[in-house]
């Protein structure tokens, strides 16, 4: 299946038409991006490595029957998804203190917390993507107190899921991003779960290492390549 025309054309990733209207492509870019004030280099096949691990991660959801608008890879960089009416807001979960979470709280680095955090940010570049309560949501009509209380479980079930999942590949969820979409009435998981979208640690002897998996420099390769490997099995 090809595209017919950009939809969408971002940093990270083009969103293309397709013949069938309510299915889209997403092409994976080999661009650098920034997460909770962490980088992530750029470099040759990162495209690749990404759309291989949303592929992985996305399937492995659906198999416990959470609703994502993923559908099938369709090469190396290309994956065929569900057109989706994308909700304003970033849910950000917190497994493990790291980030702006410690600048914030002024807690050390490293603290597993006892109870995840759910964070909940506004899309919105103009206004510096401000951080919501779920009031706020009601309140600015970008979703409806069904539809939070929906994402809200919807985000503890893929949590507990990818937690568990990571860990038998020793690889520790320390805090990472979802979005989701409406069709039909619906909400599906959206866009991506890639090293670009969380904060990843590995695990050595039982204990957190936090400088294992490099993503800022020109280790960076190596690094989306070893994670890949590990979910995938090789």
């Amino acid at each position: 299946m090809k595209g017919k025309s950009i939809h969408y054309d971002g940093k990270t990733k083009c969103i293309y038409n397709t013949d069938v209207e309510e299915q889209v492509i997403i092409e994976f870019k080999d661009a650098d991006s920034k997460f909770d004030g962490e980088k992530k280099a750029k470099f040759k096949n990162k495209g690749i490595l990404k759309n291989t691990i949303s592929h992985i991660l996305f399937e492995f959801l659906q198999g416990y029957n959470i609703p994502t608008h993923y559908n099938r890879k369709i090469d190396d960089k290309q994956m065929l998804v569900r057109k989706l009416k994308m909700i304003p807001i970033y849910i950000l979960i917190r497994n493990v203190a790291a980030g702006t979470l410690c600048d914030r709280f002024k807690i050390e680095k490293g603290t597993i917390l006892k109870y995840p955090i759910i964070e909940y940010y506004l899309k919105d570049d103009k206004l510096d993507n401000p951080m919501i309560l779920e009031s706020h949501a009601y309140a600015f009509e970008y979703a409806d107190p069904e539809e939070m209380k929906f994402i809200s479980r919807m985000t503890s079930k893929i949590n507990a899921v990818l937690k568990s999942f990571l860990e038998r590949r020793k690889i520790k969820l320390i805090d990472y991003k979802l979005e989701f979409g409406r069709y039909k009435n619906n909400i599906y998981l959206a866009d991506e779960i890639t090293p670009d979208t969380c904060r990843l640690w590995d695990i050595s002897n039982g204990s957190l290492n936090d400088s294992y998996f490099n993503l800022e420099n020109n280790k960076a390769e190596k690094s989306y390549q070893e994670i890949c490997d590990r979910l995938t099995g090789n």
